[in-house]
């Protein structure tokens, strides 16, 4: 559909801390009505709020309920005869917006930009904690027991190439194909941070895959598990991954790439846990 000509575009590069949110995707015009509290619900109040007429507001995809993001892109398209500034929108948000939300930048865009379908990949972060934190409990798993992390890197390892993850995800209709680009996993402190990159993710599909690379750091599942279940699922294989699912409150989408992106440096912390 050829844009139109009273429509501004700009694109948002937005942080949250996920964990009073259902989630990015937007579910209704009214918060209220709906009563489902979502990002971009949030971020369109805001914007409606200051008098500006929203057109289109689009993310790169999803994030399920709890999960965090330091780097969720989004596309927006405003209408009416006015030719906003990106500055004017920045304080819009910074004034209006709750505390557990933040543009971090808004830069004008060609209409045609779609944070979706522009995106060459999406890179997600898991935060695990080696020890009982008070501090950054919101924002880590601490797996009670031992770890053994060379365990865990191999299992973690295990997700990447282009499988079909059936037995690691809630599927719709989508296709459960997918191709993981990297694997990786370093320790910082009394954290291991596992960062997977992929060209998109199915839903629930990166708490699966934490959960049974920790499952495998304890001697609950086997690499050789993992392998198999990426072949030919079973229900009874897809039941057991579903249960042993990672917490949201360690996840965090991390970074959308694009084709002019830069390519990303080592996984850092989001909090730190000495």
């Amino acid at each position: 559909m050829k844009p139109k000509e009273d429509r501004t575009a700009f694109r948002l590069e937005i942080e949250y801390d996920g964990g009073r949110f259902q989630g990015w995707q937007r579910q209704g015009r009214n918060q209220t009505s709906t009563g489902v509290r979502t990002v971009a619900d949030t971020l369109e109040r805001v914007l409606r709020e200051a008098g500006y007429t929203v057109l289109t507001l689009g993310g790169s995809g999803r994030t399920d309920a709890g999960v965090h993001a330091l780097g969720q892109v989004a596309h927006l398209h405003l209408g009416g005869s006015g030719k906003p500034r990106a500055r004017d929108l920045q304080m819009v948000f910074d004034q209006g917006l709750p505390a557990d939300v933040a543009v971090r930048g808004i830069e004008p865009c060609s209409p045609t930009f779609h944070a979706r379908h522009d995106a060459t990949a999406r890179a997600y972060l898991y935060q695990l904690s080696l020890r009982r934190t008070a501090l950054a409990k919101p924002f880590v798993w601490w797996a009670k027991g031992h770890l053994d992390e060379k365990s865990l890197g191999t299992g973690w390892n295990a997700f990447q190439g282009f499988h079909s993850f059936a037995a690691f995800a809630d599927l719709e209709t989508e296709d459960p194909r997918c191709e993981v680009q990297r694997c990786e996993c370093i320790r910082e402190g009394s954290l291991l941070l596992l960062r997977v990159t992929a060209s998109h993710f199915l839903r629930r599909q990166v708490r699966r895959m934490v959960g049974a690379a920790v499952a495998c750091a304890q001697g609950r599942a086997r690499e050789a598990d993992l392998r198999r279940d990426l072949g030919t699922p079973t229900p009874e294989a897809t039941a057991r991954w579903a249960a042993l699912a990672a917490p949201a409150s360690g996840l965090f989408l991390e970074q959308v790439h694009y084709r002019e992106a830069p390519e990303p440096g080592i996984p850092r912390p989001v909090t730190l846990v000495p």
